[in-house]
């Protein structure tokens, strides 16, 4: 009986390992998103070439201010800009908590958001 009590306790330990760090790593996503997202924005405002009927965004100027946002925010990431497109990739290490009992430290959390102006 009292292997049993010990099987189903470490069982509810790891379960709430997995809802406890796993919600804490959805929410780590989340504002990544956000900041992938607003790192873009920052990068689309940097349009050039409008009056000659070919407007993009400047490679240079958008990736500076891209970067400079998730600088800002303690942030890494890459910026791929490509005519009135811009794609903001981030990558940030976070620590586990409860899953650090079983041997697992830290997780990789990764985001690309997209923006593409849209000239009406």
């Amino acid at each position: 009986m009292s292997g049993f009590v010990v099987s189903v306790f470490a069982g509810l330990i790891a379960l709430s390992a997995l809802v406890f760090d796993g919600a804490r790593l959805l929410a780590h996503r989340a504002a990544l998103d956000d900041h992938a997202a607003n790192a873009a924005r920052a990068a689309a405002q940097e349009i050039v070439d409008i009056r000659l009927g070919n407007e993009r965004i400047d490679p240079e100027a958008g990736s500076l201010a891209a970067h400079r946002y998730l600088a800002s925010h303690d942030l890494v990431g890459s910026v791929k800009i490509d005519g009135l497109s811009v794609e903001v990739t981030v990558v940030r290490t976070v620590p586990v908590t409860l899953l650090s009992l079983v041997g697992v430290d830290e997780q990789v959390v990764a985001t690309t958001r997209a923006v593409q102006v849209v000239d009406e």
